[in-house]
């Protein structure tokens, strides 16, 4: 398939795995498209894992991955599961990292008996559990709970929600519309926007005008700077709060005065400095972070972390029941209690992501630097 020509990464450490003991995983990843930043964050995050998991060995075997570029599309993204699938032999594949994509791999993961273990959670690929379908990303209603449970400590009742017309803003509309009541949080504003928008002062004005006590963003990429800066120039008191905001943002003092205040659910990885140390994942996690910055000069975030914990959670099913498509899932399954990057796994038969509320902590923007809040759960 032209369009989809296969890009196979093979570092110094590994050219001794491609050959007939090789365990192929196919990657499924945006390296050319809307979401290629986090695409290629995760085949990086991979790269560097698969060297240390090839030193131990898997069933006989060393992995080997091969990566195809959906560009971002679901039609391409199934046909690259397709491709690896049939073509390529792969026992699994890890990815993709957006929405549609997701949905779209996920169904054709289910037609090939292929394992899938993507990289987002969308709830159609979660509920009810599919037998080759997993995921290692949090899903919305995780965040979602977390934000609602905070809003109702502070005693608001009344908020709005703001969410990109995006797959991952509008499923973090649907969940925040649909467990709000739970904790006693009136919706009065609802609203999306389009990829392209730049003015955020409407929205927020509107909300005001409703008098809401708080105002949740749903959306990843740069609208959310946008947001923290028409809220810091209006000058509102209503709290703001993010849905996911990468390694680093906020944490300049340049940036404090617009940004003080904004609170946003993290995962491990991203907030693993604020973690004590009698955390039971923080020498993992600081020992990964140092070794992904040394290597591509960055801070890993939650999407190389859930790839890492992918890998880690396939090549620990593969030791288990051996590296074959029909065994993965079964092993996957036994796998109750696995302690990765991006949180602690309790996978079973009927939930095939595992995470739970303690993989993410809630943290504040004080002062331009970050701070957990205390008592959030």
């Amino acid at each position: 398939m032209a369009a989809l020509a296969a890009l196979f990464y093979v570092c110094a450490w590994a050219v001794d795995a491609v050959s007939a003991d090789r365990i192929v995983v196919g990657l499924a990843l945006d390296l050319s498209g809307p979401d290629a930043i986090r695409g290629r964050e995760a085949r990086n995050a991979l790269l560097l894992e698969m060297g240390r998991i090839n030193r131990r060995g898997v069933a006989g075997g060393r992995i080997f991955l091969l990566t195809l570029d959906t560009k971002g599309s679901p039609a391409g993204t199934a046909a690259a599961v397709r491709e690896l699938a049939r073509k390529h032999k792969a026992v699994a594949v890890i990815g993709p990292v957006e929405h549609f994509a997701a949905i779209a791999a996920a169904e054709a993961a289910q037609q090939e008996r292929l394992p899938l273990f993507s990289l987002s959670a969308p709830e159609e690929i979660l509920v009810p559990a599919k037998r080759w379908v997993f995921s290692t990303s949090r899903p919305a209603s995780l965040p979602v709970r977390l934000i609602l449970g905070h809003l109702k400590s502070r005693g608001i009742k009344r908020a709005a929600m703001l969410g990109s017309s995006l797959g991952y803003g509008t499923e973090g509309r649907e969940q925040i519309t649909a467990l709000a009541p739970d904790f006693g949080v009136s919706i009065l504003l609802n609203e999306s926007f389009k990829p392209d928008e730049n003015n955020f002062l409407p929205f927020l004005k509107r909300a005001s005008l409703r008098g809401v006590g708080g105002f949740v963003l749903w959306a990843r990429g740069v609208s959310r700077l946008g947001l923290v800066h028409a809220h810091s120039a209006l000058g509102l008191k209503m709290p703001l709060y993010i849905s996911y905001v990468s390694p680093g943002m906020f944490g300049s003092q340049s940036r404090s005065k617009s940004a003080e205040s904004v609170v946003f659910p993290a995962s491990w990885i991203t907030a693993a400095h604020l973690l004590p140390e009698s955390h039971p994942a923080k020498t993992d996690l600081t020992a990964y972070r140092e070794a992904y910055l040394k290597t591509y000069k960055s801070t890993p975030g939650e999407t190389a972390a859930a790839a890492v914990d992918a890998l880690r959670i396939l090549a620990w099913s593969a030791r288990g029941v051996g590296a074959s498509r029909t065994r993965i899932p079964m092993g996957v399954e036994g796998a109750r209690y696995f302690m990765g990057l991006n949180g602690t796994y309790g996978f079973s038969k009927n939930d095939h992501n595992g995470l739970g509320a303690d993989s993410l902590v809630l943290v504040r923007v004080r002062k331009g630097k970050w701070e957990l809040v205390k008592g959030a759960k």
